[in-house]
């Protein structure tokens, strides 16, 4: 099978995932304005779908895997060491937000409500956080657009900006207290995330012309 059509079935692979551990959730899991005790109630009545979240990040995180070490060989040095570790660390923390949803998932019947919101307010941080890992993925493929001899299409150049842009504007959520600023809340989920698919969708497609068309770059 061409490497270019692993890249494409990888990355579909886990956007699916990653969209179905949002479905699993269904509509009123708690958000960081919930209280201690809707977060107890909810772990309480929906274990099985935080542990189905939970058991999603998984497969997300191998196919982020894949699709980093196949972008990652087509960057020089030192971009693709840089676009890995960004990779990474979003898989990382992928990782981590939904192991602490399972372990609340559990035994949450015990949990004193105090407890519980402040363990699922750190997981909520993810959002804020994961930023950091966004913008150093896109920051070595946007510089490769830059200059007189390009790297990368100016199209790709400039949604690489555009998504930086976005995703450095987005941990002022870390300073949020509710709403749509905050953490873990709709610009981090629904913003960011639609900007990051099209990005994501953007990087793919001009991969996939590279190893279907082109050598890989020298090391």
């Amino acid at each position: 099978m061409k490497p270019s059509r692993i890249l494409l079935i990888t990355i579909l692979a886990t956007a699916a995932f990653y969209i179905y551990s949002f479905v699993a959730l269904g509509s009123g899991f708690p958000t960081i304005d919930s209280s201690g005790q809707e977060v107890v109630d909810w772990f309480t009545n929906n274990g099985g779908k935080a542990r189905t979240y939970a058991w999603t990040a998984a497969f997300i995180s191998l196919g982020l895997a894949i699709f980093a070490g196949q972008i990652a060989a087509l960057l020089p040095k030192p971009h693709r060491y840089i676009f890995f570790a960004g990779v990474l660390g979003f898989a990382i923390t992928v990782q981590v937000q939904a192991w602490i949803w399972a372990g609340l998932a559990f035994h949450p019947q015990g949990l004193d409500p105090a407890a519980a919101r402040t363990i699922f307010d750190i997981a909520a941080f993810w959002g804020p956080l994961v930023n950091g890992s966004t913008m150093t993925m896109a920051a070595p493929v946007m510089v490769l657009g830059l200059g007189a001899s390009p790297l990368i299409p100016r199209w790709l150049t400039g949604l690489s900006a555009v998504f930086l842009f976005e995703q450095a504007i987005e941990t002022v959520t870390v300073f949020g207290q509710s709403g749509f600023l905050a953490p873990g809340g709709t610009m981090n989920v629904y913003l960011g995330g639609v900007l990051g698919f099209l990005w994501v969708g953007g990087l793919v497609r001009w991969a996939m012309q590279r190893m279907d068309g082109a050598a890989l770059p020298k090391t």
